[in-house]
């Protein structure tokens, strides 16, 4: 709760600092304060309120996906001052606005009430369809931002729906007592499962599942590159760490369950095979971002049924997937402006070519950053796949979790092919002007995903 408040105060403080035109520190406050606010979370030390503290829980797993979403954050925010350093208005609210999404992720990472996780959702939401939109003169910026707010609006209502549906049966919006519900009427139930879809499909939503994954490209390549990276990171954190919460606390009837394996399927096919074609680096991660969500959707179908001390295992699964898929995404995020400014803003996957001439050590950054998130052995992202398909084994879901494995053989290919340009010669002389800031971010990135991948238990887990 204490971590809340300093990250919703700090947003605040942000915005007064650029009416003030404080420009060169705006990064430096919102590190510190989001350093403060880790601190806060690792120490558990929280301000009590009687009426919230009977609507969020800050658990250790709560803890972990706060200290992970607040840790990229950071991350983010170290490549801003490079990022917007020609643009002179309007900085701050972009900061601003990031951290007050990061408190819906806290919201949704923590709640126990659905009132808490809607209102979590849409605060995690609305900033992002400003932010979206925040190349003001660029049309392609402007259909993102309204792509994206249509289609979450639709969401949104289907969520309204399944909590208006579940309240009406039994009185309450507590998750406790959902599931106590559920466990005394064991019988099918029509209402029931309709609001529990309902509300899988505003959070598949958010984490990019097909059917409901169409916003992601057009907004991903439309957004602004740092914009990109946090919904790609931070966003995606939340709506699994939101999506676990429903689950875990609830569980899913069988019919559900069926669906989800259904939504698995999709979501990988999907996600692999769209991305064998795309030449667009950033709709190449959009696709990639979609596969990904299927094998995370993987981990949480094992948890429906409510399996007797099963839930914790696939809580700390999917943090440690979603921390390292964050931590690459956002290696690669830098690595792809820098080498777009190298390139006169093309955004195609050859503007890596003359890398490896160019700087040796960002290429090797680069390559094991793709690996990682190929599911290469020696990687945390061939750790993070590995215990997918243990949960899946363990539960049940042989076929499902076979098909994960094919489609994750099929997407190493388009990882491999981006990785080939890193070591392609530039047809012509290329410089990538690198700041040394950005340099010390991808390399931390690397090196986090290579120390996670010979250590993959997180502290705290």
């Amino acid at each position: 709760m204490s971590a809340l408040v300093l990250i919703s105060v700090l947003g605040v403080a942000v915005l007064y600092l650029g009416i003030f035109g404080r420009k060169v520190i705006l990064a430096p406050v919102a590190i510190i304060g989001l350093l403060a606010a880790i601190a806060l979370l690792a120490s558990g030390w929280h301000i009590h309120h009687p009426l919230l503290e009977g609507m969020l829980r800050f658990d250790r797993l709560a803890t972990g996906f706060g200290i992970g979403m607040a840790a990229i954050t950071v991350l983010v925010f170290l490549f801003g001052p490079d990022y917007y350093a020609r643009k002179e208005w309007h900085v701050a609210e972009q900061y601003a606005l990031m951290l007050f999404s990061l408190v819906g992720g806290l919201l949704m990472a923590s709640y126990t009430n659905l009132l808490m996780l809607f209102l979590g959702y849409e605060v995690l939401s609305i900033p992002l369809y400003v932010l979206a939109g925040g190349k003001k003169r660029s049309l392609r910026s402007s259909e993102a931002s309204l792509k994206y707010f249509l289609l979450g609006s639709f969401a949104t209502a289907f969520m309204l729906m399944g909590i208006a549906l579940l309240y009406s049966l039994t009185g309450s919006f507590d998750t406790g007592k959902l599931a106590a519900y559920m466990a005394a009427h064991a019988a099918p139930n029509m209402m029931l499962n309709f609001g529990l879809l309902f509300v899988v499909l505003g959070l598949a939503f958010k984490a990019g599942i097909v059917p409901f994954h169409f916003w992601k490209p057009d907004v991903y390549q439309g957004a602004p590159t740092l914009v990109t990276t946090f919904m790609a990171t931070v966003v995606l954190m939340a709506a699994i760490a939101g999506f676990y919460r429903f689950i875990d606390a609830t569980g899913m009837p069988h019919a559900l369950a069926t669906v989800l394996a259904l939504l698995v399927l999709a979501t990988l096919l999907v996600g692999n095979v769209i991305a064998l074609r795309q030449t667009n680096f950033k709709r190449l991660m959009a696709y990639s971002s979609i596969s990904h969500s299927g094998f995370l959707l993987l981990a949480l179908l094992t948890d429906t049924g409510f399996a007797e001390g099963h839930g914790a295992a696939v809580g700390g699964t999917l943090l440690y997937y979603t921390f390292t898929y964050s931590l690459a995404t956002t290696g690669l995020f830098i690595l792809f402006t820098i080498a777009k400014r190298a390139n006169q803003g093309a955004e195609h996957n050859g503007i890596f070519k003359g890398l490896w001439h160019a700087q040796p050590w960002l290429a090797l950054c680069a390559l094991a950053l793709l690996l990682s998130l190929a599911g290469i052995p020696l990687t945390a992202g061939f750790i993070a796949k590995y215990q997918v398909f243990l949960l899946a084994i363990g539960a049940g879901w042989l076929k499902v979790m076979l098909f994960g494995v094919l489609m994750a053989l099929l997407g190493i290919y388009y990882y491999i092919m981006v990785a080939r340009e890193l070591f392609a010669p530039a047809e012509q002389p290329v410089t990538f002007a690198v700041a040394p800031l950005n340099w010390a971010v991808v390399t931390l990135c690397t090196l986090a995903v290579l120390a996670l991948g010979v250590w993959p238990h997180l502290p705290g887990l």
